[in-house]
Protein backbone atom coordinates (compact mmCIF):
# COMPACT_ATOMS: atom_id res chain seq x y z
CA UNK A 1 0.00 0.00 0.00
CA UNK A 2 2.98 2.51 0.64
CA UNK A 3 4.11 2.19 -3.04
CA UNK A 4 1.01 3.31 -4.09
CA UNK A 5 1.13 6.43 -2.57
CA UNK A 6 5.05 6.71 -3.72
CA UNK A 7 3.73 5.85 -7.29
CA UNK A 8 0.90 8.88 -7.19
CA UNK A 9 3.43 11.06 -5.85
CA UNK A 10 6.11 10.61 -8.26
CA UNK A 11 2.61 10.62 -10.97
CA UNK A 12 2.04 14.21 -9.70
CA UNK A 13 5.59 14.93 -9.88
CA UNK A 14 6.21 14.08 -13.42
CA UNK A 15 3.02 16.03 -14.87
CA UNK A 16 3.57 19.05 -12.64
CA UNK A 17 6.85 19.01 -13.92
CA UNK A 18 5.79 18.56 -17.80
CA UNK A 19 2.25 20.56 -17.32
CA UNK A 20 3.12 23.24 -14.29
CA UNK A 21 0.03 25.63 -16.00
CA UNK A 22 -2.70 22.77 -15.61
CA UNK A 23 -0.94 21.01 -12.61
CA UNK A 24 -0.59 24.17 -10.50
CA UNK A 25 -4.27 25.26 -10.32
CA UNK A 26 -5.06 21.83 -9.74
CA UNK A 27 -2.69 20.85 -6.82
CA UNK A 28 -4.11 24.14 -5.52
CA UNK A 29 -7.88 22.81 -5.22
CA UNK A 30 -7.27 19.68 -4.49
CA UNK A 31 -4.86 20.93 -2.14
CA UNK A 32 -7.70 22.94 -0.64
CA UNK A 33 -10.10 19.73 -0.72
CA UNK A 34 -7.45 17.96 1.66
CA UNK A 35 -7.31 20.68 3.39
CA UNK A 36 -11.23 20.72 4.12
CA UNK A 37 -11.83 17.24 4.37
CA UNK A 38 -8.89 17.04 7.31
CA UNK A 39 -11.08 19.54 9.24
CA UNK A 40 -14.08 18.55 9.38
CA UNK A 41 -13.18 14.98 10.25
CA UNK A 42 -11.12 16.67 12.80
CA UNK A 43 -14.39 18.19 14.09
CA UNK A 44 -15.71 14.91 14.01
CA UNK A 45 -13.29 13.27 16.14
CA UNK A 46 -13.26 16.16 18.35
CA UNK A 47 -17.80 15.31 18.50
CA UNK A 48 -16.94 11.94 19.24
CA UNK A 49 -14.58 12.50 21.98
CA UNK A 50 -16.64 15.07 23.74
CA UNK A 51 -19.45 12.76 23.96
CA UNK A 52 -17.29 9.59 25.14
CA UNK A 53 -16.15 11.88 28.02
CA UNK A 54 -19.53 12.21 28.96
CA UNK A 55 -19.63 8.66 30.20
CA UNK A 56 -19.29 8.22 33.50
CA UNK A 57 -17.68 4.93 34.81
CA UNK A 58 -17.98 3.80 38.45
CA UNK A 59 -15.46 0.68 38.65
CA UNK A 60 -15.32 -1.09 42.77
CA UNK A 61 -14.58 -3.83 44.02
CA UNK A 62 -18.10 -5.51 45.30
CA UNK A 63 -18.92 -9.12 45.75
CA UNK A 64 -22.12 -8.96 47.59
CA UNK A 65 -23.93 -6.78 44.97
CA UNK A 66 -22.83 -8.61 42.13
CA UNK A 67 -22.79 -12.37 41.58
CA UNK A 68 -20.86 -15.14 42.64
CA UNK A 69 -17.71 -15.13 40.28
CA UNK A 70 -18.01 -11.71 38.98
CA UNK A 71 -17.13 -9.24 41.82
CA UNK A 72 -16.01 -6.09 40.07
CA UNK A 73 -19.15 -3.52 39.82
CA UNK A 74 -18.96 -1.49 36.90
CA UNK A 75 -22.04 1.45 36.62
CA UNK A 76 -22.08 3.40 33.93
CA UNK A 77 -23.71 6.54 33.34
CA UNK A 78 -24.41 8.30 29.98
CA UNK A 79 -24.42 11.75 30.58
CA UNK A 80 -24.60 12.83 26.69
CA UNK A 81 -27.64 13.80 24.62
CA UNK A 82 -27.59 10.73 22.35
CA UNK A 83 -28.02 7.35 23.18
CA UNK A 84 -24.92 5.07 23.42
CA UNK A 85 -24.38 1.07 22.66
CA UNK A 86 -21.00 -1.01 22.24
CA UNK A 87 -18.88 0.27 24.99
CA UNK A 88 -15.41 -0.71 25.07
CA UNK A 89 -12.70 -0.18 28.05
CA UNK A 90 -9.56 -1.23 29.20
CA UNK A 91 -9.71 -1.97 33.09
CA UNK A 92 -6.75 -0.20 35.69
CA UNK A 93 -6.22 -1.12 38.61
CA UNK A 94 -3.99 0.32 41.47
CA UNK A 95 -3.57 1.13 45.19
CA UNK A 96 -4.51 4.54 46.21
CA UNK A 97 -2.18 7.30 45.91
CA UNK A 98 0.09 5.06 43.13
CA UNK A 99 -0.57 5.04 39.39
CA UNK A 100 1.33 1.53 38.73
CA UNK A 101 -1.39 -1.08 37.05
CA UNK A 102 -0.89 -3.98 39.08
CA UNK A 103 -3.38 -5.95 36.73
CA UNK A 104 -1.06 -9.32 35.25
CA UNK A 105 -0.03 -7.89 31.56
CA UNK A 106 -0.38 -10.88 30.19
CA UNK A 107 -4.43 -10.81 30.58
CA UNK A 108 -6.21 -9.07 27.54
CA UNK A 109 -7.51 -6.24 30.08
CA UNK A 110 -10.52 -5.19 27.23
CA UNK A 111 -13.79 -4.99 29.07
CA UNK A 112 -17.14 -4.77 26.73
CA UNK A 113 -20.59 -3.71 27.45
CA UNK A 114 -23.30 -4.50 24.23
CA UNK A 115 -26.02 -2.77 26.35
CA UNK A 116 -27.95 0.35 25.00
CA UNK A 117 -27.57 3.23 27.66
CA UNK A 118 -30.12 6.45 26.90
CA UNK A 119 -29.15 10.11 27.76
CA UNK A 120 -29.31 10.10 31.42
CA UNK A 121 -29.39 6.56 32.04
CA UNK A 122 -26.94 4.14 34.34
CA UNK A 123 -26.87 0.40 34.51
CA UNK A 124 -24.80 -1.77 36.70
CA UNK A 125 -22.27 -4.74 35.58
CA UNK A 126 -20.61 -7.34 36.68
CA UNK A 127 -17.23 -8.32 35.04
CA UNK A 128 -14.71 -11.05 36.88
CA UNK A 129 -11.38 -9.56 37.99
CA UNK A 130 -8.18 -10.52 36.11
CA UNK A 131 -5.54 -11.84 37.86
CA UNK A 132 -3.38 -9.23 39.63
CA UNK A 133 0.39 -9.17 40.53
CA UNK A 134 1.72 -11.21 43.30
CA UNK A 135 1.04 -9.73 46.62
CA UNK A 136 -2.33 -7.66 46.25
CA UNK A 137 -5.88 -8.19 47.29
CA UNK A 138 -8.80 -7.09 45.45
CA UNK A 139 -10.37 -5.49 48.01
CA UNK A 140 -7.19 -2.89 48.15
CA UNK A 141 -7.15 -1.56 44.96
CA UNK A 142 -8.90 1.53 42.86
CA UNK A 143 -10.30 0.51 39.78
CA UNK A 144 -10.14 2.65 36.61
CA UNK A 145 -11.66 2.68 33.15
CA UNK A 146 -9.13 3.78 30.97
CA UNK A 147 -9.10 3.49 26.61
CA UNK A 148 -12.85 4.37 26.59
CA UNK A 149 -14.40 3.85 22.81
CA UNK A 150 -18.23 3.97 22.45
CA UNK A 151 -20.74 4.31 19.47
CA UNK A 152 -23.67 6.69 20.13
CA UNK A 153 -26.90 6.69 18.36
CA UNK A 154 -27.91 9.66 16.62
Amino acid sequence: MPYLGLAIFLVWLVLLMRFPRVMLPVSGVLAGIGLLLALVMGFLQWQQSQRVEQLAFDLSYQPQQCEFGKPLAVRITNGSNYPVKNITWQLLANQPGHNSNLLDAGLALDFASTAHLQPGEQKLFCYSVPRLRSGYRETELEYHADAVRAEFIK
